[in-house]
């Protein structure tokens, strides 16, 4: 089993790049690696906690969202055996439990919110065990501290709101202090400790994130605004109006009937980059569109341009 997504990034690229759903440029990271006061692992923790409304001892710090997924599900295989998704949702949520071993069924509810691709916040099933929740994106439309889920184990990442790739940082949120300590064991073991340059820089981002957010926020709303307001005769997966969030699952059925990786292929010839519907774990005419570039209007035109004229 491969990442297919990231397989598929690696060789696609083009001027008009609608694939990237983290921010850029929010922040310049030597201005923050340069601070000379180290932070330890307990200040970020607690400046996470803060943003969560948690204590800070339920909070583990990870190498980012993929690494924080993988070693709550491998928790989990302590008590459950089975998974079940909602599709489309991002690669990672459907296709991790199963490399582990978890089998079809309805003990551990995984899944991110809101929704990678669509958009929208996702519904719930009623009966669960335990949930693994990716929180990547909750930031664009509302609170951290908002979201509690019943025996729920959160994660997220610096890397789609702060742009923070390069930090290597993520965390998970775990229900109880007792699952953050068995968390923290697995660290010499199957993974490693963060590097403390990386946790004082991450430490300085959320101590400057009001005023990050606050411009993220609205290069997302006005980009979102175009979305909606220029996209000539796109549809939405299931009709549902994607959140002011950087991603959307736009269906292009009124303009050509080809699957979504012919499609997206033509386009990447045209220099216009979006993911393709398998990627998500469905098939049809749907294409992940992200609305993270400044120069998301140009890029989106073009690619309506495309769609309109595409044989």
């Amino acid at each position: 089993m491969e990442c297919e997504t990231i397989n598929w990034l690696n060789v696609h690229h083009g001027k008009y790049e609608l694939s990237h759903s983290g921010m850029s440029n929010v922040f310049d990271l030597k201005e923050f690696l340069n601070e000379s006061s180290p932070k330890t692992d307990k200040d970020l923790k607690e400046e996470i906690a803060t943003l969560h409304g948690c204590n800070y001892k339920q909070v583990v710090i990870t190498h980012g969202a993929t690494e924080a997924f993988s070693m709550v599900l491998f928790h989990l295989l302590n008590k459950y055996r089975s998974f079940t998704v909602n599709r489309p949702e991002y690669e990672m949520i459907y296709k991790t439990p199963e490399i582990l071993g978890f089998k079809n069924g309805e003990e551990v509810f995984t899944a991110s919110n809101p929704n990678n691709p669509t958009g929208t916040m996702v519904e719930f099933p009623v009966n669960y065990s335990s949930l693994v929740v990716d929180e990547t994106f909750m930031e664009f439309v509302d609170s951290l501290d908002r979201y509690k889920y019943d025996n729920g184990f959160i994660v997220n990442t610096f890397t789609k709101v702060f742009g923070g790739g390069d930090l290597r940082l993520g965390y998970i949120v775990a229900p109880e202090e007792a699952d953050a300590v068995a968390l923290e064991g697995f660290k010499g073991l199957i993974t490693e400790d963060v590097s403390p340059l990386n946790i004082s820089a991450g430490y300085r981002v959320l101590k400057n994130h009001d005023r990050f957010l606050s411009g993220v926020k609205e290069i997302i709303g006005k980009n979102h605004s175009v979305l909606l307001n220029n996209r000539g005769k796109l549809k939405f997966f299931q009709g549902k109006i994607p959140l002011k969030m950087p991603v959307s699952f736009v269906d292009y059925s009124v303009y050509t009937e080809k699957d979504s990786d012919t499609v997206s292929a033509k386009l990447a010839e045209k220099g216009i980059i979006a993911l393709p519907a398998r990627y998500f774990g469905i098939s049809g005419t749907f294409l992940r569109v992200c609305t993270t570039g400044t120069d998301f209007p140009e890029a989106y035109s073009q690619l309506i341009g495309a769609l309109e004229n595409m044989e």
